[in-house]
């Protein structure tokens, strides 16, 4: 079976993506949607090739879960909640590393 050939349907991607979006990492997405051998194999393989359409969807959803997180924080922060300003800071922080990390290293 040549593995470039294999082709999800619109549910299975649906899936994947509110899985996706719940922060679950692809091992855990195989796991939950019951794949075994050869497909979970490659389901794992195609979700982790930045290049393939199925990683594209994975972290485009994946990015989702941010921007949800930080939403509720921002929430959370804004009500005056302390350890929740001082988490949104943090965060907001971590993201400027990662993005000059990416800009610098491309990693």
């Amino acid at each position: 079976m040549h593995t470039d050939m294999i082709t999800y349907d619109e549910n299975f991607i649906s899936r994947m993506k509110d899985f996706a979006v719940l922060g679950l990492y692809p091992p855990q997405i195989a796991e939950r949607m019951g794949l075994a051998g050869e497909e979970r194999k490659t389901f794992l393989q195609h979700i982790t090739d930045f290049e393939h359409p199925l990683s594209k969807e994975y972290w485009k959803a994946r990015d989702n879960h941010s921007d949800d997180l930080s939403a509720a924080l921002t929430t959370s922060a804004m009500s005056g909640d302390p350890k929740a300003l001082k988490l949104a800071y943090e965060v907001e922080k971590q993201r400027e590393i990662d993005a000059l990390r990416v800009e610098l290293f491309g990693i």
